[in-house]
Protein backbone atom coordinates (compact mmCIF):
# COMPACT_ATOMS: atom_id res chain seq x y z
CA UNK A 1 0.00 0.00 0.00
CA UNK A 2 2.11 2.93 -1.09
CA UNK A 3 -0.25 5.14 -1.40
CA UNK A 4 -0.03 4.96 2.94
CA UNK A 5 3.34 5.83 3.29
CA UNK A 6 3.25 8.76 5.09
CA UNK A 7 0.10 7.92 6.42
CA UNK A 8 0.43 7.20 10.60
CA UNK A 9 -0.54 3.84 11.46
CA UNK A 10 -3.03 4.93 14.66
CA UNK A 11 -5.07 6.78 11.47
CA UNK A 12 -5.33 3.64 9.72
CA UNK A 13 -8.93 2.87 9.05
CA UNK A 14 -9.80 -0.62 10.42
CA UNK A 15 -9.65 -2.26 6.98
CA UNK A 16 -6.39 -0.76 5.86
CA UNK A 17 -5.21 -2.28 8.86
CA UNK A 18 -6.29 -5.41 7.81
CA UNK A 19 -4.95 -5.05 4.31
CA UNK A 20 -1.34 -4.24 5.88
CA UNK A 21 -1.66 -6.86 7.54
CA UNK A 22 -2.17 -9.49 4.78
CA UNK A 23 -0.45 -7.77 2.11
CA UNK A 24 2.45 -5.95 4.04
CA UNK A 25 5.74 -6.04 2.64
CA UNK A 26 7.69 -5.21 5.80
CA UNK A 27 7.59 -6.85 9.07
CA UNK A 28 7.75 -3.94 10.91
CA UNK A 29 4.94 -2.56 9.88
CA UNK A 30 2.80 -5.83 9.37
CA UNK A 31 3.56 -5.88 13.47
CA UNK A 32 2.76 -2.15 13.77
CA UNK A 33 -0.74 -3.12 11.97
CA UNK A 34 -1.05 -5.93 14.28
CA UNK A 35 -0.54 -3.92 17.63
CA UNK A 36 -3.17 -1.04 16.22
CA UNK A 37 -5.55 -3.22 15.96
CA UNK A 38 -5.46 -5.28 18.55
CA UNK A 39 -5.79 -1.84 21.02
CA UNK A 40 -8.90 -0.68 19.13
CA UNK A 41 -10.25 -4.54 20.90
CA UNK A 42 -12.80 -5.85 18.36
CA UNK A 43 -15.22 -7.94 19.24
CA UNK A 44 -15.82 -11.28 17.35
CA UNK A 45 -18.60 -9.60 15.22
CA UNK A 46 -16.90 -7.14 14.72
CA UNK A 47 -13.69 -8.73 13.21
CA UNK A 48 -16.13 -10.53 11.49
CA UNK A 49 -17.90 -7.51 9.91
CA UNK A 50 -14.37 -6.54 9.14
CA UNK A 51 -13.35 -9.53 6.82
CA UNK A 52 -16.64 -8.59 5.06
CA UNK A 53 -15.84 -4.76 4.52
CA UNK A 54 -12.12 -6.13 3.80
CA UNK A 55 -13.44 -8.59 0.85
CA UNK A 56 -15.36 -5.64 -0.72
CA UNK A 57 -12.76 -3.36 -0.63
CA UNK A 58 -9.93 -5.59 -2.18
CA UNK A 59 -12.80 -6.22 -5.10
CA UNK A 60 -13.27 -2.64 -5.37
CA UNK A 61 -9.63 -1.73 -5.73
CA UNK A 62 -9.21 -4.34 -8.10
CA UNK A 63 -12.13 -3.17 -9.75
CA UNK A 64 -10.52 0.36 -9.71
CA UNK A 65 -7.39 -0.86 -10.80
CA UNK A 66 -8.45 -2.88 -14.50
CA UNK A 67 -10.64 0.72 -14.96
CA UNK A 68 -10.12 2.49 -18.38
CA UNK A 69 -9.66 5.99 -18.64
CA UNK A 70 -12.61 8.19 -19.06
CA UNK A 71 -13.22 9.86 -22.46
CA UNK A 72 -12.67 13.00 -20.77
CA UNK A 73 -9.34 11.97 -19.39
CA UNK A 74 -8.36 10.54 -22.02
CA UNK A 75 -8.85 14.10 -24.68
CA UNK A 76 -6.81 16.00 -21.47
CA UNK A 77 -4.03 13.70 -21.91
CA UNK A 78 -4.14 13.57 -25.91
CA UNK A 79 -4.72 17.27 -26.42
CA UNK A 80 -3.45 18.99 -23.30
CA UNK A 81 -0.84 17.15 -21.68
CA UNK A 82 2.25 19.11 -24.08
CA UNK A 83 0.72 22.35 -23.61
CA UNK A 84 0.52 23.01 -20.27
CA UNK A 85 3.25 24.89 -19.12
CA UNK A 86 6.20 24.40 -16.97
CA UNK A 87 7.07 27.35 -15.02
CA UNK A 88 7.85 28.46 -11.57
CA UNK A 89 4.85 30.26 -11.27
CA UNK A 90 2.55 27.63 -12.23
CA UNK A 91 3.17 24.10 -10.18
CA UNK A 92 -0.47 22.66 -10.69
CA UNK A 93 -0.03 20.46 -14.38
CA UNK A 94 -3.15 18.15 -14.41
CA UNK A 95 -1.96 15.69 -16.61
CA UNK A 96 1.21 14.88 -14.48
CA UNK A 97 -0.57 15.11 -10.92
CA UNK A 98 -2.92 12.50 -12.43
CA UNK A 99 -0.49 10.25 -13.60
CA UNK A 100 0.87 10.29 -10.17
CA UNK A 101 -2.03 9.61 -9.06
CA UNK A 102 -2.98 6.43 -11.11
CA UNK A 103 0.56 5.55 -10.50
CA UNK A 104 0.11 5.64 -6.80
CA UNK A 105 -2.80 3.52 -6.50
CA UNK A 106 -1.85 0.88 -9.13
CA UNK A 107 -4.27 1.74 -11.81
CA UNK A 108 -2.23 -0.17 -14.28
CA UNK A 109 -4.60 0.13 -17.49
CA UNK A 110 -5.44 3.67 -16.77
CA UNK A 111 -1.06 4.28 -16.97
CA UNK A 112 -1.23 2.24 -20.22
CA UNK A 113 -3.73 4.41 -21.51
CA UNK A 114 -2.30 7.70 -20.32
CA UNK A 115 1.29 6.52 -22.07
CA UNK A 116 -0.65 5.77 -25.60
CA UNK A 117 -2.71 9.13 -25.33
CA UNK A 118 0.50 11.08 -24.83
CA UNK A 119 2.14 9.25 -27.69
CA UNK A 120 -0.70 9.87 -30.36
CA UNK A 121 -1.47 13.53 -28.54
CA UNK A 122 2.54 14.01 -29.57
CA UNK A 123 1.80 12.48 -33.19
CA UNK A 124 -1.19 14.65 -33.14
CA UNK A 125 0.68 17.96 -32.81
CA UNK A 126 3.70 16.94 -34.64
CA UNK A 127 1.80 16.90 -37.50
CA UNK A 128 -0.45 20.15 -37.38
CA UNK A 129 3.35 21.84 -36.91
CA UNK A 130 4.45 20.35 -39.66
CA UNK A 131 1.65 21.18 -41.92
CA UNK A 132 1.61 24.44 -40.68
CA UNK A 133 5.09 24.72 -41.60
CA UNK A 134 5.10 22.88 -44.81
CA UNK A 135 1.51 24.46 -46.07
CA UNK A 136 0.44 27.12 -44.34
CA UNK A 137 3.45 29.36 -44.13
CA UNK A 138 5.12 29.46 -47.83
CA UNK A 139 1.71 30.03 -49.08
CA UNK A 140 1.54 33.42 -46.36
CA UNK A 141 5.10 34.37 -47.89
CA UNK A 142 7.02 33.41 -44.54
Amino acid sequence: MPYMQNKKIYRYTNVELLDQIKNGSSKTLVNQAQEELDKRDLSHLELNKLEEEYVKFKAYQEKRKNEPLTREEWFNFFFWSFLQPNSRWIKDNFSESEYKRFRTHGFDKKLRQVREAKIYGFIFWFIIATALIFFVLPKLGL
